[in-house]
């Protein structure tokens, strides 16, 4: 018995060698890659080209493999390049795609901006999401094929080609849209009532401006032939079939509560609108009392009206005194307005006028949008 097990062995160990190596044989491994990284970005980019080339017929999933790698090498045989499925510099000329792929938007990728982008590709078919103003791997994909399919570098990035191509006008500045004749809540609410029962809009009707709001009078904006910029104009008004008050004001008086705002903490926010900023543009002073409203939510600062005020030389009106002035109504209906949701700056949390500011350390904040005298930064 003994003799037996020692002559099979090796007759098992070949065969099992034998197997081992037909395995290999018969596993195709794609070696071959993107000089410049398989990132998601270079393959995605790639698999997208090879797609609109009539080469690729996957999805668009960013991952190398070996349905990538044999549409490289059929690529580069009817291109007389060498096929060896290794894009290099003299494949992704040929393929038209600028590697490395990162993706983005030269303006920067601010809310408004890239909502702006999913909607106008939204209404081309290139993108099926949510319009949400956040950049993803579904918005690079859509960006990459609406470039590849409309005879563009692929690149991934809305430069000013891209962006004049799609029809829309992007900016440095952050923006959060709104309503020309006012973010009062009625306004808001007539806005928001309108765009979903068009199917823009799918949160809650609350009459507050925020992010999802702009985004969906964007798509609309877009579907509709209008400037996609977020914000509800004439023209944007007229298509939606309302009417909106004007005069910026949230109606009512010095009076009452809003929410779970008391008329104390109303009143100090009016004054610190009037001792800041009275004379400043309308939005101007919402900026401001916007301002005391993300400071309130931010872990940084107090979690209240009154703390984030009266918190030691973080206004100047509180430090000379201006605080303690009677506010006109103008600085209510800033106040209220601000409450409302209406944020001009987009979720700043610092502004100061560069004419008058002393800190060195206010000016290592990023500045990002200017009303009147004032800049707002983060």
């Amino acid at each position: 018995m003994t003799k037996i097990i020692k002559r099979t062995m090796p007759i098992l160990t070949a065969v099992t060698l034998l197997l081992t190596v037909m395995a290999l044989a018969l596993t195709p491994v794609a070696f071959a890659d993107i000089v410049k990284g398989n990132t998601y970005a270079n393959v995605a980019a790639v698999q997208t080209r090879l797609a609109t080339l009539g080469y690729y017929r996957s999805a668009i999933d960013g991952i190398w493999g070996n349905g990538t790698l044999s549409a490289v090498k059929r690529f580069q045989a009817d291109s007389g390049l060498v096929a060896d499925g290794d894009v290099g510099g003299a494949t992704a000329r040929a393929l038209k795609v600028s590697l490395p792929v990162t993706g983005g938007i030269t303006y920067s990728k601010t809310d408004a901006n890239v909502a702006a982008v999913q909607a106008r590709l939204k209404t081309y078919g290139y993108y099926s999401s949510t319009v949400d103003g956040a950049w993803g791997k579904g918005t690079l994909r859509a960006v990459l094929k609406y470039q590849s399919e409309n005879g563009m570098t692929v690149d991934g990035m809305v430069g000013p080609g891209t962006s004049g191509k799609l029809g829309i006008t992007l900016s440095t500045a952050a923006r959060s849209g709104g309503i020309n004749k006012g973010k009062t809540y009625e306004n808001v609410k007539a806005v928001q009532t309108a765009l979903k029962s068009r199917g823009y809009y799918t949160s809650t009707v609350d009459g507050a401006w925020g992010k999802r709001t702009m985004c969906a009078v964007m798509s609309f904006q877009s579907d509709n032939g209008l400037t996609v910029d977020g914000v509800v104009g004439s023209a944007t008004e007229r298509k939606l079939g309302i009417t909106l008050g004007s005069g910026g004001s949230s109606g009512g008086s010095g009076s009452g509560s809003i929410g779970n705002i008391s008329q104390a903490d109303l009143d100090l926010l009016a004054r610190c609108v009037y001792g800041e900023s009275r004379g400043e543009p309308y939005n101007g002073q919402v900026a401001v009392a916007a301002v005391v409203l993300n400071r309130v939510k931010s872990s940084k600062f107090p979690n209240t009206i009154y703390g984030v005020i009266y918190q030691k030389n973080a206004f100047t009106a509180v430090n000379d005194g201006q605080i303690n002035l009677t506010p006109n109504q103008t600085a209510y209906n800033a106040a209220r307005d601000a409450l409302g949701g209406w944020d001009p700056t987009g979720g700043c949390l610092y502004y100061y006028n560069p004419a008058t500011a002393t800190s060195s350390w206010i000016w290592t904040l990023t500045v990002h949008i200017r009303i009147g005298r004032h800049n707002f930064a983060l």
